[in-house]
């Protein structure tokens, strides 16, 4: 009986975490005009001729650390999930990029729909986000090469001296190489103290291994731990851009930013949420 408590008191209290965390950002999204959330409806009709035409874009950004020194080296990733209108994707899924000795790199390709990107580097656990990318545009003759007005600034968080690091090192490994199920047999042995770092980061790795209810488990676990955590609150809001769930991808993305002094973060982010509500109100 006191096991049973228990367990119902953690997904009362999650579930409440997880209120708290949207609350805040709630009047921004409910002042926006328009129909309900279209998160679970396939491509648009006409969307072949879109698909067809899809305008290209550049994307550059730079890889740090927490104290913002730039990351030689890393290896970035962008893979696509959904295309035009979060319907199906059509073109190149997975793109890369490799940072140069300043830390900068740029890729080009990035066609209109959500896009998870990925830093990873030696010795640093992997940084992911999942972003949108003009999910409701006009096709046009001149929109090749277009650059966006923001940069990706991606934060992988460096491996700590702790034997439970092993366990992400290798999952991460294993997400990187392919080896999903391994990855998510590897995050399972989370121990139940973590703290929000550690969780967090084990959840970007589910993210990378494309296991998303075991990611959304973790951030939210992170969350718990760590009310402020800007890293799980991203996360879950990466998670609901998976789900397509925009309305809540964009309250999160909110309260994401609002965990941040980094302008670059606030940035992307904030261009995220305006990304966000064209496919509220189409």
């Amino acid at each position: 009986m006191v096991g049973r408590v228990k367990r119902v008191w953690r997904v009362w209290r999650v579930g409440l975490l997880l209120l708290m965390l949207i609350a805040p950002a709630l009047p921004r999204v409910s002042d926006l005009p328009g129909p309900p959330d279209l998160p679970a409806l396939p491509a648009l009709p006409g969307l072949s001729g879109l698909q067809a035409q899809q305008p290209v874009s550049r994307l550059k950004g730079r890889v740090l650390n927490d104290r913002g020194e730039r990351i030689a080296d890393a290896d970035v990733r962008a893979e696509a999930f959904f295309g035009v209108a979060a319907g199906t994707f059509a073109g190149q899924r997975l793109l890369t990029a490799h940072a140069n000795a300043k830390g900068e790199w740029s890729i080009l390709g990035i066609t209109p729909g959500v896009w998870l990107f990925e830093a990873s580097a030696k010795g640093y656990l992997p940084e992911t986000v999942v972003l949108p990318n003009r999910l409701v545009t006009a096709s046009s003759p001149n929109a090749a090469g277009q650059m966006f007005l923001w940069d990706l600034v991606l934060k992988p968080i460096a491996v700590r001296d702790d034997p439970n690091q092993r366990v992400l090192v290798d999952a991460a490994a294993a997400a990187r190489e392919g080896r999903e199920a391994d990855a998510e047999a590897l995050l399972i042995k989370v121990p139940e103290d973590a703290d929000a770092d550690y969780l967090a980061a084990a959840g970007r790795i589910a993210l990378v291994a494309h296991r998303q209810d075991a990611a959304f488990a973790l951030f939210m676990r992170a969350l718990e731990r760590d009310p402020s955590s800007f890293r799980a609150a991203l996360g879950i809001a990466s998670v609901f851009m998976l789900r397509r769930d925009f309305d809540s991808a964009s309250r999160t993305f909110d309260a994401a930013r609002n965990r941040t002094h980094d302008k670059d973060e606030q940035k992307y982010i904030s261009y995220a949420i305006t990304d966000l509500a064209t496919i509220r109100v189409r």
